[in-house]
């Protein structure tokens, strides 16, 4: 597709917009490519390179304990070498195990499943794993420091019928994983296709100013920025201790600060999982600044990157589409703030009013 043509109508957005209120995983398909909104979870981890090779197992246990719990849906994955999609089973694909034993010391172990034919196109259910160079995972500035990641992607319906067992995934996984960050809630879904990105930016641009709680989560671009801070959780979060530390709050008074009928914390090893709710939501902006998110978001924002790179993709000269700049990515990230103004401060003073909140 030229860059000189949109990808989408406003009808296309409307219609999106619509149906995310009644259903909040769905997709628009403009006859290329179909792009959704989709529940996901994102675990950010450090390694010790020193077991290097363990951890590349133990992502390969991960991935088969996710896939064992959604009933094994793939069709296509890629290879960790080349990167190339195959089909799941193909004799092109080594076994993951070997292929860890075989990597040299210090190079990244990066592999993905999708279960959509079109690679261009959200995944229903998904799985990404990128492990990163041991000297980005080891550099000495802190600031420099860059995660791995392991990224899944769901469906709603599959997720509401085995919520149980997903969390008890999610628990074990971070027992085991020791991740600094974890995120859960719904965003646009990233296709398999690297370049589809490009597309997937101004969906997002189109559709947060309408949803308060549609989060953005590309770990291509965000490894390296959540290392120097948070970014506003709008359902599921783990606060390590790592970060929590950084507060200069112990756990109790964490808890005693989230404490709210519908919050849960569950205690784990490494720090405090945080569920705002029994699910997530999308909170449509007409509702209002959802509570529970504003609540924990004050709370971090000591420790919040309000300038982190949220696309990997940015605007050039005569694209029609629009995609955050700068000075939107920071209001986006402040979106929960009392003082904000996003998406535009008529409209949040006009939702107060009709919610009653202040």
């Amino acid at each position: 597709m030229s860059t000189t043509e949109r990808f989408f109508t406003a009808e296309d957005v409307e219609g999106m917009v619509a149906d995310l209120k009644e259903w909040p995983n769905m997709s628009c398909d403009d006859g290329n490519q179909d792009l959704g909104v989709s529940p996901f979870i994102t675990f950010y981890f450090l390694y010790d390179t020193n077991h290097s090779l363990t951890t590349s197992l133990l992502m390969v246990d991960i991935h088969e304990d996710f896939e064992r719990l959604t009933g094994m849906p793939y069709l296509f994955a890629t290879h960790p070498d080349s990167e190339r999609p195959h089909r799941y089973g193909s004799k092109r694909l080594p076994d993951l195990r070997e292929f860890a034993h075989k990597r040299k010391p210090g190079q990244s172990f990066i592999f993905d499943f999708s279960d959509q034919k079109n690679h261009r196109s959200s995944p229903s259910t998904a799985g990404y794993f990128w492990k990163m160079k041991d000297y980005m995972n080891d550099n000495s500035e802190p600031s420099n420091k860059v995660y791995s990641s392991i990224q899944f992607y769901y469906r709603w319906s599959w997720w509401k019928d085995n919520k149980n067992a997903w969390r008890q995934f999610v628990l074990e996984t971070m027992g085991k994983l020791k991740p600094d960050q974890v995120y859960s809630g719904f965003s646009m879904a990233n296709p398999l296709a690297f370049g589809t990105r490009s597309a997937v930016t101004v969906w997002e641009r189109s559709l947060a100013p309408r949803f308060f709680g549609l989060d953005i989560d590309y770990p291509f671009s965000m490894s390296g920025s959540l290392a120097d801070g948070i970014r506003p959780p709008t359902w599921g979060f783990l606060l390590s201790d790592t970060w929590r530390e950084k507060l200069d709050l112990s756990r109790d008074q964490i808890k005693l600060s989230l404490q709210h009928p519908q919050i849960r914390i569950d205690e784990l090893d490494s720090g405090l999982w945080i569920e705002l709710g029994e699910e997530p939501a999308l909170y449509p902006v007409e509702d209002g600044v959802p509570e529970l998110p504003a609540l924990l978001n004050k709370l971090l924002k000591p420790i919040r990157d309000d300038h982190m790179a949220l696309l990997g993709f940015g605007q050039w000269d005569g694209d029609p589409n629009e995609r955050f700049n700068d000075a939107d990515s920071l209001r986006w990230m402040r979106r929960f703030d009392a003082d904000s103004d996003w998406p535009s401060v008529e409209l949040r003073q006009r939702a107060a009013k009709t919610t009653g909140k202040q």
